[in-house]
């Protein structure tokens, strides 16, 4: 999921269809590709993803995760995964400077193997 434009702020979306348009909006702002919400990108219903941000209280940067479901049981849209991305990191990244979407990269290492599920970063970019 690469050349989408999003930025992780602007707090929780309750609403799936205006994430969406928020989305497509943003991207059509910055002449961002068209993205389909609707394709199908991953082919598992769980997906552990992880990121950084700076703790102020213990100064320091804190890389943290957290496991998604898809909601068809088996496996996730471009937008369900975004949306459930934002609405688990908005509150950690809105005030960073590192808080753009610059797509996924794969975990890699042997340890990610024996998850049993995808382990996925976000590359967070900044302005």
């Amino acid at each position: 999921m690469s050349g989408i434009y999003w930025g992780f702020f602007g707090g929780k979306y309750h609403s799936h269809e205006k994430f969406i348009q928020a989305v497509t909006e943003y991207n059509r702002e910055l002449g961002g590709k068209k993205w389909n919400p609707e394709e199908h990108i991953l082919a598992s219903m769980h997906v552990t993803i992880q990121y950084s941000y700076w703790d102020y209280d213990v100064e320091d940067e804190i890389e943290d995760f957290f496991d998604l479901v898809a909601d068809n049981g088996a496996g996730f849209s471009a937008g369900e995964l975004l949306f459930k991305v934002h609405n688990q990191v908005v509150d950690k990244l809105e005030s960073e400077s590192h808080h753009l979407f610059e797509g996924f990269l794969l975990g890699k290492r042997e340890y990610y193997k024996t998850l049993y599920k995808p382990f996925y970063f976000i590359n967070q970019g900044k302005l």
